[in-house]
């Protein structure tokens, strides 16, 4: 039995059928309304939601079949039709125009529950797919890749452009950047979406079983083949096949998989049947290909085939204003992070963090944010564990120089307010003196750039030895 209250229209014109379907459907309980003609059934569908419509196939001034078209043309409500004058044809038709079920007069109790608890079934599994669907399109459009960066945000230019076609596309950039999140993104915003996104990364298969994994293959075609398998570009008929770590792929299967690129089929191993497979190609690698293919390591010809679009994405260190904003969407989506209710960092945790050139770049931050999430006590981060002896600060630093000249100015401010309130351990009148401001100026300047002064008065002296 469902669990909620689903909405019910029965729609007869017989007042002693339509008040024993309210009682039967209030007893269940289902709120339950009627009508008797097609245009009030019409108006209260145009008025409020119902999840099934009772409807007779023989209506006064109306017809029930007819009406079952125009209910599933417009609104998302199944339909089951009743009549006392069942035949094979009446049936057939009613199927035709959207009916899920079809009963016939006089039936059961049990029959008519029997049949509503299925259809209702099936419309929530329905809106439960639909929903899944949106779920995935959300979440890998843009919500998890946030950013102030006019790079990044050609990028994102780039994958609303790819969703209306199915063209090969490259993903280049370090370890870490979120390559395969951009895949994924092109996936879930395309045509191909209902598919599957099938990925593999290319470097950590073993050479001698990349390819019976790419392809497949048949029962017996080796020692321990004793059932058939479908291989990974199989898999991706009608989705997206993702391939990782491209460049690691050997010279003789780069040839094996370009002739799969060209003519879009593919033989299992030890199979003789050609299988056609409709999918979109992504690829992403860390390293130069073109390099690549001077030395030797990648086929030119291959190379061509999948750098049809290719997609460059900055390292964090070239991003430093999207840190602050990839921590914000960390907290919000980390599981632990809002079971602890953390929903924010300290200025101090935020220099920390800003004062480091991540070389493994997303991903290292999201390994740092996760180690402060577990430590921390209380809704704030206070401090943050960054590695002592990653790439020096000054690359953080010289990437400020690329910002407009107004973000370096607001960034030099909250640096500033954010030191001088650690210094003075968030006490505002030693703060507004130091600076030679009023206090009144101190706090406007000091709530525009989000910070509190509470939060640095268990910090103690800075160790920057700023000098009043």
């Amino acid at each position: 039995m469902v669990q909620f209250e689903p909405s019910v229209l029965v729609v007869d014109d017989d007042p002693l059928i339509r008040e024993e379907l309210e009682s039967f459907f209030a007893a269940q309980p289902f709120r339950v309304e009627s009508v008797s003609s097609v245009s009030d059934a019409l108006r209260r569908l145009g008025e409020r939601r119902f999840e099934l419509a009772i409807v007779d196939v023989r209506l006064a001034g109306g017809d029930g079949i007819a009406l079952t078209r125009e209910i599933r043309e417009r609104w998302p409500v199944d339909v089951i039709v009743i009549t006392g004058y069942g035949s094979i044809q009446n049936a057939v038709e009613a199927m035709k125009q959207g009916a899920v079920d079809y009963l016939t007069k006089p039936f059961e109790p049990e029959e008519l529950l029997l049949a509503t608890q299925k259809a209702l079934e099936r419309r929530r599994l329905l809106d439960e797919i639909e929903y899944l669907r949106r779920e995935l399109t959300d979440r890998y459009a843009f919500a998890n890749m946030v950013t102030r960066n006019p790079v990044m945000r050609e990028v994102f230019a780039t994958i609303e452009m790819l969703a209306q076609n199915d063209v090969t596309v490259l993903v280049c950039g370090e370890s870490g950047t979120g390559k395969e999140l951009v895949a994924r993104a092109i996936h879930y915003q395309g045509k191909r979406r209902t598919g599957r996104f099938v990925a593999i990364n290319c470097a950590a298969v073993p050479e001698g079983l990349l390819e019976s994994e790419l392809f497949g293959y048949e029962r017996g075609a080796f020692t321990g083949a004793v059932q058939e398998r479908v291989g990974k570009i199989e898999l991706a008929n009608g989705g997206t096949l993702f391939l990782d770590e491209v460049e690691s792929i050997s010279l003789p299967m780069q040839a094996k998989l370009l002739r799969v690129l060209e003519e879009r089929t593919i033989e299992r191993l030890g199979g003789n049947q050609r299988t056609a497979v409709d999918m979109r190609v992504v690829a992403a690698t860390n390293r130069d290909l073109s390099l690549a293919v001077r030395e030797g390591n990648v086929r030119e010809d291959f190379y061509y085939r999948i750098n049809v679009v290719p997609i460059h994405l900055p390292p964090l260190r070239e991003r430093p204003e999207d840190i602050s904003l990839l921590v914000g969407e960390f907290l919000r989506n980390n599981a632990m992070a809002r079971a602890k209710g953390i929903n924010r960092l300290t200025e101090r945790a935020l220099n920390q963090l800003a004062g480091y050139g991540w070389p493994g770049n997303i991903r290292e931050l999201q390994n740092v944010l996760e180690r402060a999430v577990l430590r921390a006590k209380g809704e704030t981060i206070r401090e943050v564990d960054v590695p002592k002896d990653g790439v020096p600060s000054a690359d953080g630093d010289a990437a400020q120089y690329r910002l407009p000249l107004r973000e370096f100015l607001k960034s030099a401010e909250r640096e500033y307010l954010a030191r001088l309130l650690e210094y003075h351990q968030g006490g505002i009148a030693r703060c507004a003196r130091h600076a030679a401001v009023d206090q009144a100026t101190l706090h406007r300047k000091i709530k525009a750039h989000g910070l509190r002064a509470g939060d640095f008065r268990q910090n103690g002296r800075s160790s920057h030895g700023m000098k009043g």
